[in-house]
């Protein structure tokens, strides 16, 4: 699933290919993955982006008019941009695609500018949306890279919440931004076992895994994401993310540990897969 830095990466990537371009068309081939009635943004100008933990939002203008093209990844979204949408091709394999050309059979939704560039929404699971609104989406919980994420605010919801510290960090009604990837990662750095209770850290443990949530955050960025196992994640350009050749934990059941040697296990519980050293991140 694209993450804070996966959306980042994206936003960065679109910002000085579509802002000022007018949408004259959209074709949604998926309705389950279109909400809201397509003729409230055609013939509108792109004057933003934005983007609120893992959601992107495009902010359309017409007449003063504001409004809002809210994007949800979820877990195999994709955004790919072409110069033509008549004869869209891209040089480097499209992940569950199978082919260049698009649109592709996980393609949902086409959106077409009047020059004739547009977007290409794909998503093989058809978990991820694209929702007209008037006003942004934005989660609850306050993203990572904002002014507001402190170590004080970070110290205030770790008291809230009885849960185990892994799960606490993917609920993005706390903090928005951060899945599995980094979760796994940043609690490698902090050396915490991911089932620990939120509870039972200490002043030290809390202030060591907020640095290491920033610190993989923002190296997750400067690699452009991570297109990691499945490849899911690509850029609008059809190219690969390079942090997958930094993980330290995350999708390495089995080798040695990059501190102590020791193998990395894995771990399944509510329903994802947890990846620690059981000698750096014992529990306790």
């Amino acid at each position: 699933m694209p993450e804070l830095p996966e959306v980042e990466t994206i936003k960065t990537s679109l910002k000085s290919l579509i802002i000022n371009k007018i949408v004259s068309d959209i074709k949604i081939l998926s309705l389950k993955n279109f909400i809201g009635d397509k003729k409230q943004i055609i013939g509108k100008k792109i004057i933003g982006l934005e983007r609120f933990g893992k959601i992107l939002v495009i902010t359309l203008s017409k007449n003063n008019t504001l409004i809002y093209l809210n994007i949800h990844f979820k877990l195999t979204g994709q955004l790919l941009y072409a110069q033509n949408t008549n004869k869209a091709f891209f040089k480097n394999i499209i992940p569950f695609t199978k082919t260049n050309k698009m649109p592709a059979n996980t393609t949902r939704v086409i959106i077409i500018f009047k020059d004739n560039s547009g977007l290409f929404f794909n998503d093989l699971r058809k978990f991820g949306w694209i929702k007209i609104t008037k006003k942004p989406i934005k989660p609850k919980g306050i993203d990572v890279l904002s002014k507001e994420f402190t170590l004080e605010y970070f110290k205030k919801m770790i008291k809230k919440s009885k849960k185990p510290i892994k799960i606490f960090l993917m609920d993005q009604d706390y903090i928005a931004g951060i899945g599995n990837i980094y979760t796994n990662d940043s609690l490698f750095l902090a050396k915490i076992h991911p089932l620990k209770k939120t509870l039972s850290l200490t002043e030290n443990e809390i202030n060591n895994l907020y640095q290491a949530i920033i610190q993989e955050i923002k190296k997750g960025i400067e690699d452009k994401g991570s297109s990691g196992a499945d490849e899911a994640f690509i850029l609008p350009n059809g190219s690969k993310g390079s942090h997958q050749r930094y993980f330290l934990v995350y999708q390495k059941e089995n080798q040695p540990c990059l501190n102590c040697q020791t193998k990395i296990k894995r771990i399944k519980h509510h329903g994802r897969s947890s990846f620690f050293c059981p000698k750096c991140q014992p529990y306790s």
